[in-house]
């Protein structure tokens, strides 16, 4: 089995903020005047070591020779997010990563989610990115809950006639709506989303989305595949046996759906079988990975690094931000900085 290695760190360091503030220049231009302070190049080493610290915007006050108002740079970051900058950032890094040795690099790609805990950031705020399904859910709650609200002024009627209140009747329950960030049986009572992200062979994240805490694994691997911002040509590399794709996944991703879609668009799919309603052993035994795929799965632990990592950054580790935008170019920035740093390794194989 060939595995991936370092073989030659580049001398020259790749300048993320020299480079970022080169796309916001064009994406988003700054109207110069006597009056002002700072040009993208000031702003992008402010952003970057933001990242690096556990301070919030309003606390935030720059780093040496680099001093800034928080509240300031928050609404640049604002800005930047809400005119795509940090998405076209990181699929021109991408671009540039994969250069050289592209094939090898995406010969193994994997998936999983991670919990993140939401600390301060605003709930409401977020509602609009629920699924449609999910709203029309809350839609039939409300609806439900307006009833439950009629019958119990009903009750506090026949209430009032009860001096006794042993005999008084208890108001009924209203449901709860379901909301984007929320609490997971998995986690007790408090609130998250989740994190979904595909790497490739050496935990590079090619594309990180968003999801509810309640969504399942299963479904958002469509939704994931579907946001990564450059063309991998999976579908083409599939016809050739030296580069063709395998994806890889947990159990909790294992169903004919995911398996058929990605079969469909190029993959070979190595996805461990999810025995959870499975009862019958020799099923079990028969859909195991086995040989040669058991050992490519062992592969899959490589996106977990990438967690490990990302979450190091103490406002990617927990969500601080009002807005899940917000918090998505925080994470986008975040990966940014780690492609940038794998743009200066070459990588090949290893007999």
């Amino acid at each position: 089995m060939n595995n991936l290695k370092k073989i030659k760190k580049l001398e020259n360091n790749f300048d993320i903020i020299g480079f970022s503030a080169s796309i916001a220049d064009i994406m988003l231009p700054i109207k110069y005047s006597p009056n002002q302070k700072y040009d993208y190049k000031y702003l992008f080493a402010c952003l970057y070591d933001f990242i690096n610290t556990s301070t919030s915007w309003n606390k935030y006050r720059g780093f040496e020779n680099f001093p800034i108002n928080g509240k300031y740079l928050n609404q640049i970051h604002n800005k930047l997010v809400n005119n795509g900058v940090y998405e076209e950032i990181n699929r021109q890094l991408l671009n540039i990563y994969l250069k050289k040795g592209k094939e090898i690099k995406l010969k193994y790609q994997m998936i999983d989610s991670s919990f993140i805990r939401n600390k301060v950031g605003s709930i409401k705020n977020n509602n609009h990115l629920l699924s449609d399904q999910v709203k029309e859910k809350n839609k039939i709650i409300e609806e439900e809950n307006k009833i439950i609200d009629k019958e119990n002024k009903i009750i506090d009627e026949i209430n009032k006639n009860k001096s006794n209140r042993n005999d008084q009747l208890p108001h009924k329950r209203k449901k709860k709506k379901e909301t984007f960030i929320d609490h997971n049986r998995y986690n007790g009572r408090k609130k998250y989303f989740k994190v979904s992200t595909i790497t490739d062979s050496v935990g590079t994240p090619l594309v990180s989305t968003i999801i509810s805490s309640k969504q399942s694994d299963s479904i958002s691997i469509t939704e994931t595949i579907n946001k990564i911002p450059i063309e991998l040509n999976t579908l083409k590399n599939s016809k050739i046996n030296r580069y063709k794709q395998y994806f890889l996944a947990d159990a909790g991703y294992d169903s004919k759906k995911n398996k058929l879609y990605l079969k469909k668009i190029g993959y070979t799919p190595i996805i461990a079988y999810n025995k959870k309603n499975q009862k019958n052993k020799k099923i079990i035994e028969l859909n195991k990975l086995k040989g040669k795929e058991l050992k490519i799965y062992k592969k899959r632990n490589i996106v977990e690094s990438f967690f490990s990592w990302i979450k190091n950054y103490a406002i990617i580790n927990q969500n601080y931000q009002k807005t899940i935008k917000s918090y998505n170019g925080l994470l986008l920035s975040a990966s940014s900085i780690l492609i940038s740093k794998r743009i200066n390794i070459n990588f090949s194989l290893k007999a």
